[in-house]
């Protein structure tokens, strides 16, 4: 048995109180349990933003994200994302170079695509990317237009098309006014006890991705208990674990959450007056992210 020890206590010494921290950790065949002293300090310090438990799910969202690698004619449809529950989200991917020999398939638009459109080829087109070096790129799904405009752009011909059900737009990080104004009022609007598993946003196919949903203010009452630090289970509440993760108060808010590989064990913890507990990280996991763009 390895042990270690980080103290957390109070003490006082000429009339001042001094905060020290013993926290007893013991490592047994992998697994953690820690024993706290002096349980009502470790509240208030959770209370404050002080978290136990948080070193074992320390890794950071994009350090755990697995974005899907393109063909060049990979569709939106190919991952179930061409459908209206997901207008509002982006979706990133990397596309591949191509050769001469590669055959595009067709685009409809400028600027604004049809969502049947090939991703990497309307990306070459709108001159996200280049042909020859492929790269990452970021769509947002939004509602149809009722005209997409044909054009002739860095080696693409697009072709017209009078009506889609939905559009698809290339998210540009210098500048994303546009796309957040249009992707407003399709946000998700959560309670405080959905679960992210309930919202349809967690399949496999989607590690990696981020989505934005809106949380209300808190109910009153005491919160339901989560799982996980940092990174939290599949089936987690999305508003608590996002109040728990420090990016929201009880006022709610929008929040920007990536959906990571699982774990096989995660860790609770005292956070901004949330508790959290152990258990098992399953097959996929979720996080909480400061921008909706993959970098």
């Amino acid at each position: 048995m390895e042990q270690s020890h980080l103290i957390v206590s109070h003490r006082f010494n000429q009339g001042k109180f001094l905060p020290e921290f013993f926290v007893t950790r013991a490592f047994i065949k992998g697994e953690i349990s820690m024993k706290t002293r002096h349980s009502k300090f470790l509240t208030a310090l959770a209370v404050a933003g002080f978290s136990l438990g948080a070193v074992v799910n320390s890794a950071t969202a994009q350090e755990t994200a697995a974005l899907p690698a393109l063909e060049l004619n990979t569709k939106l449809e190919k991952f179930q994302f061409d459908s209206d529950k997901f207008i509002g989200q982006r979706f990133t991917a990397q596309c591949p170079s191509t050769t001469i020999h590669d055959k595009y398939e067709a685009i409809s638009g400028t600027g604004v695509y049809s969502s049947k459109s090939p991703i990497c080829v309307a990306a070459i087109h709108d001159g996200k990317i280049t042909a020859d070096a492929g790269g990452m790129v970021t769509v947002q799904l939004n509602p149809g237009v009722e005209t997409y405009a044909a054009s002739s752009q860095n080696g693409v011909d697009s072709t017209g098309l009078n009506n889609s059900k939905r559009s698809m737009v290339f998210i540009d990080a210098a500048d994303t006014t546009a796309a957040d104004a249009a992707q407003a009022p399709y946000i998700p609007r959560l309670k405080w006890d959905t679960k992210f598993s309930s919202t349809g946003f967690g399949h496999k196919q989607f590690v990696g991705q981020r989505f934005t949903f809106n949380c209300p203010a808190a109910p009153s009452g005491k919160l339901r208990r989560i799982t996980g630090t940092d990174s939290y289970a599949n089936n987690t509440r999305v508003c608590v674990a996002a109040m728990h993760a420090g990016k929201i108060t009880q006022d709610g808010g929008l929040i920007h959450l990536q959906l990571d590989p699982g774990k096989k064990k995660l860790v609770g913890s005292l956070r901004n007056g949330v508790e959290s507990k152990d258990g098992p990280g399953g097959h996929q996991t979720v996080s909480f992210v400061d921008s909706p763009l993959v970098n």
